[in-house]
């Protein structure tokens, strides 16, 4: 099967237990959002109204279920409207209608192109000029559609939609708790410490014990607080440079909170062109007392990391010098992490990540 945005992307499907086909070719449209309509029908149940009494929105895709056992089943019947920073499409019954988008540019003055995808796979002959009523009507539906699904108004910014994004995504939260034993969490749910001020404690009882209390990414990127040969280590690991800072004393048998604190601080000079915006100073903290300092012009300017955060364990390959998972010895009573209102993100820089990620 192919969906179709642009690209044609393969999709593999398989389930012995429930589909009995191996080594098919199946050729209908499929879009990703058609894909959970699919397996609810395929496993016999509809999409709850509400969750948790949360109302729940209506999902926008069409079921393929059909032609996982049919060959010559129709592709869907629904049309499926494409937008992206104003960049728009349409398909329908085997046509498609696209337009580029050149940003700050009045979107009335887009030219429209037309395919028709059923002999035309490659997109490779415009017939906007031979079908200029098919075309018409394509256009009018995709405003309808775009309506419908919340697509407008029509915004075609880049980096101020990213920044925008990354300080909406957490809303006013600033205030994180985690406990010992908690799973992975991923990258776009854990605490968001990208340029910024922020201060992560834990409380412990068992002092001396080592082992990781938090890492968040791998050993390409990411952060790590842990306890090793009694002191503890705070390694910022930014593309496999590590900016390593360890206590100047041993953790003092009685302790019982162990942390670091984040501080970001301003130059009191404009930076010269093309350096970086300033010093991002890290202090280790046991029982809420400096040990030990380490400022850097590294930090997470753009992003942490792909990968997750854990506590209390290093569950992938290990963002500082230890063996995976490197787990905590003693026992984590609470994990907080608090974050200062003073984020500055460049859109176009964490925009370009995320694009680089798709």
């Amino acid at each position: 099967m192919n969906a179709i945005g642009g690209i044609r992307d393969p999709f593999v499907i398989n389930w012995p237990k429930k589909i009995v086909g191996k080594g098919e070719l199946r050729h209908q449209f499929v879009h990703a959002c058609d894909l959970t309509p699919t397996l609810l029908e395929l496993i016999g149940i509809e999409s709850p109204p509400t969750i948790a009494g949360c109302r729940q929105m209506p999902l926008e895709g069409e079921s393929f279920a059909r032609s996982i056992t049919d060959a010559s089943a129709p592709s869907k019947s629904s049309p499926q409207y494409f937008e992206m920073f104003g960049h728009r499409g349409l398909w329908q019954a085997g046509w498609k209608a696209v337009a580029f988008h050149p940003p700050g540019t009045p979107f009335e003055n887009n030219r429209w192109e037309l395919f028709h995808l059923d002999q035309d796979f490659s997109e490779t002959n415009d017939l906007a000029t031979k079908e200029p009523e098919r075309l018409g009507r394509m256009i009018a539906t995709w405003w309808e559609e775009a309506e419908k699904h919340n697509v407008l108004p029509l915004d075609d910014r880049f980096g101020p939609r990213f920044a925008e994004n990354a300080a909406r995504f957490h809303g006013a939260r600033h205030h994180f708790v985690f406990h010992h034993g908690m799973g992975h969490v991923p990258t776009d749910v854990a605490p968001d410490v990208r340029s910024r001020s922020y201060t992560i404690e834990f409380e412990i009882d068992e002092a001396g014990a080592n082992g990781v209390l938090i890492a968040h990414g791998d050993a390409t990127s990411g952060y790590s607080l842990y306890v090793k040969d009694g002191h503890l280590v705070h390694d910022l690991n930014i593309g496999g440079s590590h900016q390593v800072v360890h206590s100047n004393r041993k953790v003092p048998s009685g302790a019982r909170r162990l942390g670091v604190h984040v501080e970001r601080l301003l130059r009191k000079e404009p930076p010269a062109k093309g350096s970086r915006t300033g010093v991002t100073e890290y202090t280790l903290l046991i029982d809420g007392e400096p040990a030990g300092t380490l400022q850097t012009q590294l930090g997470f300017h753009t992003l942490i990391s792909w990968s997750g955060l854990d506590i209390g364990r290093d569950r992938g390959s290990p963002v500082s010098h230890y063996e995976a998972p490197f787990e905590f010895e003693g026992r984590l009573l609470r994990v907080t992490v608090t974050m200062h209102n003073d984020q500055k993100l460049d859109g176009d820089a964490v925009g370009n990540a995320q694009m680089a990620r798709q």
